[in-house]
C-alpha cells in the first residue's frame, strides 16, 4: 500500500513541521538583528536580511506542502528512508487526529491525511480484520 500526506493537512504533523519552522525563523531573526547592530539600516544591510527572510518564507511553505510517500510491503514498512519491521514493531492507531504511533527500537509517527488510507493502512498490517 502507497500513501502520502502533507503536514499542512494532518493537526499532528503541521504542529511538528511548525516548530521546526519557528526554530529557522528564529534563527534568521537573531542574524538580522546582528547583521542590523553591525551595519545599521543600510542597503548592505536590507537586502541580505530581505532575502534571507524571503528565502525562509519560501522554505516554510514548500516544507508544508510537498507530499511526503510512505509505503508497505508483506514485511516492512518505509517512511522517509526508514525501513521498519512490522514484527518487531507496536502500532497504536489515533483516529482523531490521523496518526499511527510506532513504538519499537526507535519512536515514530506515521501522519495520514484522510481516515480511508488510515484504515486501509491498519488492515494492511493486520491491525484491523
Amino acid at each position: 500500500m502507497i500513501w502520502a500526506y502533507r503536514p499542512y493537512k494532518n493537526p499532528v504533523a503541521k504542529k511538528r513541521y511548525l516548530r521546526t519552522v519557528y526554530i529557522m525563523y528564529a534563527i534568521g531573526f537573531l542574524l538580522v538583528a546582528y547583521r542590523y547592530y553591525q551595519l545599521g539600516f543600510t542597503d548592505r544591510f536590507l537586502i541580505p536580511s530581505l532575502a534571507l527572510l524571503a528565502t525562509i518564507t519560501f522554505f516554510s511553505a514548500l516544507i508544508l506542502r510537498k507530499p511526503k510517500f510512505c509505503y508497505t510491503d508483506v514485511n516492512h514498512i518505509y517512511v522517509g528512508g526508514k525501513k521498519i519491521k512490522k514484527s518487531e514493531v507496536e502500532f497504536h492507531p489515533d483516529f482523531q487526529n490521523l496518526t499511527v504511533e510506532i513504538k519499537g527500537k526507535e519512536n515514530r509517527f506515521l501522519y495520514f491525511e484522510r481516515k480511508e488510507d488510515l484504515e486501509k493502512f491498519l488492515k494492511d498490517i493486520g491491525y484491523l480484520s
